[in-house]
């Protein structure tokens, strides 16, 4: 009697996944049916499918303890992104330009919603299955990433910092045909088009990243107190807010925070004072995102100061909810345009850099969708049409559930190799936030993760052959001493 009541909670306790699984599967056919015609179904579709998705959210934390895991953070944004706008389309019918410019009606917004809840839907489906990737073919990677950062990586990654720098430099410099201090005053190089053959100085800009972020997850390791060890994420994110786009200046500081979180080795317990100081951090980047937009839409440095006005960031937040923060309308445009238009050739990216090599025929959804709707234009420009969006374009509904389930699956998987002990956390860190980039922005930026990891393991492997050499010295000095 005693064992059978032992048992219940854990039968309770594994049966809820699976129930949530069911439940998300059976929600993602009445998303489709949505789509067929049967417009009704959105009233039984949206509270289940919300009920659902905070259930899971509850579940994963629970049962790793950790508030930010991947699934939390993703389903977190993807409120923020698509469903807070699609929630106040039941009572607002918005006035935004960019919405009138793709004339988007009601019907598509409508249904980019229903799209965006079936993706995220599909993330908490592959995050639920029980069969996990072939950890086989994944730990092989996996062993080649457990790095260590000794002594010799504080030189290597300065001596990054300072490379990715001066490319980040140059590769303004010659896309501006301006001196590098009027393109800072003027934040106008968001405009400007990127002239060929300046390619290779973006990559190695990237340098800077990779070096701040392994730089940090040093310092962490020898104990400095958290503003020193983010100092060097910091100072990555100022020269590519200056010099580069928003989404990368925010990489390598939220990679930093990523790093902090875990650097105990288990994320800390969640109390008053974190959350105060997490509630803290949301609103700074609510605050950075404003200045970075005053900034680079064509107020150069005196738009700044708007970003401290508490009525501006009122006004910004009424508008970004549509727009910046949130990204319904890339979703909507995609449902306008129609399901499986672009054949497969967006996810030509994941080839990369092969795709540069053999000058694959790849699309970029974002792009056409803006060719699409909006028109073309002699600078070339796009949505962040998500990987949502990437999918719809290029497979339909059907490539939406099997994108986000795999990348469910993908998530999952990393996630419990890191909990484990098998991946570094400055891998972890960038790896998380480049996987959110790309459920957010494209599969296209798939390339500059990987560019990105592999300047991660080039300058740890430096920092590693650089201190055995000096340990090698030194004990060669020592045993010349003795002798």
């Amino acid at each position: 009697m005693n064992n059978v009541s032992n048992l219940r909670p854990t039968i309770r306790f594994s049966l809820a996944p699976l129930f949530i699984l069911w439940l998300s599967s059976f929600l993602c056919v009445l998303g489709f049916l949505v789509f067929f015609s049967k417009p009704w179904i959105m009233s039984i579709f949206f509270p289940l499918a919300y009920m659902t998705l905070f259930g899971a959210v509850l579940m994963t934390i629970r049962m790793w303890s950790d508030w930010i895991n991947p699934l939390s953070i993703i389903l977190f944004i993807g409120f923020i992104r698509f469903s807070l706008p699609g929630l106040l389309l039941l009572r607002i019918k918005p006035n935004i330009l960019i919405f009138q410019v793709m004339s988007l009606r009601m019907d598509d917004l409508f249904l980019g919603h229903v799209l965006a809840v079936v993706g995220l839907l599909g993330v908490v489906i592959g995050w639920f299955l029980p069969a996990r990737l072939p950890k086989a073919i994944f730990r092989q990677i996996f062993v080649r990433l457990k790095t260590h950062l000794y002594g010799g990586v504080r030189h290597t990654a300065i001596l990054g910092m300072l490379l990715g720098f001066i490319a980040l430099v140059l590769f303004v410099r010659l896309n501006a045909n301006a001196p590098i201090i009027e393109v800072i005053h003027t934040g106008k190089f968001r405009g400007i088009e990127i002239q060929e053959g300046t390619g290779k100085y973006f990559y190695l800009s990237l340098l800077l990243i990779a070096s701040s972020v392994v730089f940090s997850a040093y310092l962490a390791n020898k104990k400095y107190s958290w503003w020193v060890a983010l100092l060097p994420t910091i100072i990555a994110m100022i020269a590519f807010w200056v010099l580069g786009g928003r989404a990368r200046a925010f990489t390598p500081f939220v990679a930093g925070l990523v790093l902090l979180w875990y650097r105990k080795g288990n994320p800390p317990k969640l109390t008053l004072r974190l959350a105060l100081s997490w509630t803290l951090i949301i609103v700074m980047l609510t605050v950075f995102l404003l200045a970075g937009q005053l900034y680079r839409g064509g107020y150069g440095i005196n738009g700044i100061k708007g970003a401290l006005s508490i009525s501006a960031l009122f006004e910004y937040v009424k508008w970004a909810v549509w727009v910046d923060l949130g990204h319904l309308h890339s979703l909507a445009g995609a449902v306008a345009i129609g399901p499986g238009v672009l054949g497969g050739r967006t996810f030509f990216a994941l080839l990369w850099p092969l795709t540069e090599i053999l000058h694959l025929p790849g699309k970029s959804a974002g792009v056409f969708i803006a060719q699409t709707l909006v028109g073309f234009s002699k600078r070339k420009w796009g949505f962040h049409a998500t990987l949502i969006g990437d999918a719809y374009l290029n497979f339909g509904l059907i490539g939406v559930f099997l994108v986000t389930t795999i990348f469910g699956m993908i998530l999952k998987t990393l996630y419990v190799e890191f909990r484990s002990g098998l991946i570094n956390n400055v891998f972890y860190a960038l790896i998380l936030v480049y996987s959110t980039r790309v459920f957010f922005e494209s599969i296209e930026k798939y390339g500059e993760m990987l560019m990105v990891l592999t300047c991660v393991l080039l300058i740890i492997n430096l920092g590693q052959s650089l201190f055995r050499i000096s340990s090698g010295m030194e004990w060669a000095n020592r045993l010349q001493r003795e002798l």
